[in-house]
């Protein structure tokens, strides 16, 4: 019932875990890796204005390379799925620290379902699986422009490409205004 031999083996696992993480946590420091990009905020629409909405963005680069990833948090209202979406992802991208940066890139996400914008949505038998949460890939291109002292602002004009799980039907693409800040 009482087995010491084993408490012994748990104890040394959770000491030897302990100690590997502070040795790890001071050999590591993000700023040998990363350089800040900046968060902003983002606004988008698609042209059609069937899904629009806007959120916040926090990136950074791989320190001496064009490697750029990206997090994101958005909300959206989807007329495609009559319904309204949180959206948290992350892109990544081929992007130069430069002025003046042009980029491509791709990423994922996840669509949480907040709201149905209808309820006669779900009588119609073809769409009555559309109403629910979903995944998505997208392709992104555009052009980042750095401005003001040391070059600590940005604005950013991007087309993104969605393609959903729930097939093509749902799939669309925006086009993204995004201003922001390097702290």
């Amino acid at each position: 019932m009482f087995n010491v031999a084993g408490q012994y083996k748990l104890i040394w696992s959770v000491l030897f875990c302990v100690l590997s993480a502070g040795v790890g946590a001071q050999a590591y420091d993000v700023r040998d890796y990363e350089e800040d990009a900046g968060i902003s905020l983002v606004g988008f629409r698609d042209p059609d204005g069937d899904v629009y909405g806007g959120g916040f963005e926090s990136g950074v680069w791989l320190k001496g390379t064009p490697v750029f990833g990206e997090m994101f948090g958005h909300w959206l209202a989807n007329r495609l799925q009559n319904g309204n979406y949180y959206s948290v992802g992350m892109s990544l991208r081929i992007m130069p620290p430069s002025a003046i940066a042009p980029f491509a890139g791709g990423g994922g996400s996840y669509n949480g379902l907040t709201s149905h914008r209808s309820d006669r949505w779900r009588d119609d038998p073809e769409q009555r699986e559309a109403d629910r949460s979903y995944w998505q890939g997208h392709a992104e291109g555009g052009l980042r422009i750095w401005y003001g002292p040391q070059r600590a602002r940005f604005v950013e004009g991007t087309y993104r490409y969605h393609w959903s799980s729930k097939g093509s039907p749902f799939n669309y693409g925006w086009i993204s205004i995004e201003l922001g800040q390097r702290f």
